[in-house]
């Protein structure tokens, strides 16, 4: 019986061990396929995250503004009358975690 246990055990960690990298890959194949532009308008994302709430999971505000718009996905834009400014009012569950745009280096890096 013993034996059987510890063979049991040892497939289980090694289909764990071979299941992990598999999850990256797929989430890396994902996102080339899906190009710089269309993860620039992925919803629910911010580049400017504002207050957060300490409730369980957080919700933010996004300070995001943009002059050509909001993000299609955007339930609540709002148009600044004084500067012209668009500002996506919706909250966000669990921080902002998404970028909308990439970050000036990574983009550097990409161009080069």
């Amino acid at each position: 019986m013993r034996p059987q246990v510890v063979l049991l055990v040892s497939l289980a960690v090694f289909v764990v061990l071979v299941a992990l990298p598999l999850g990256k890959a797929n989430e890396e194949k994902e996102a080339a396929a899906e190009g710089v532009d269309a993860r620039r308008w992925r919803w629910p994302c911010c580049d400017e995250c504002g207050v957060c709430t300490r409730s369980q999971p957080p919700i933010c505000q996004c300070l995001d503004t943009s002059t050509s718009g909001c993000n299609p996905g955007c339930k609540a834009c709002v148009k600044s009358i004084s500067d012209g400014l668009y500002e996506c009012k919706d909250r966000i569950v669990n921080f902002c975690k998404r970028r909308c745009t990439r970050p000036a280096a990574a983009a550097a890096a990409a161009d080069a």
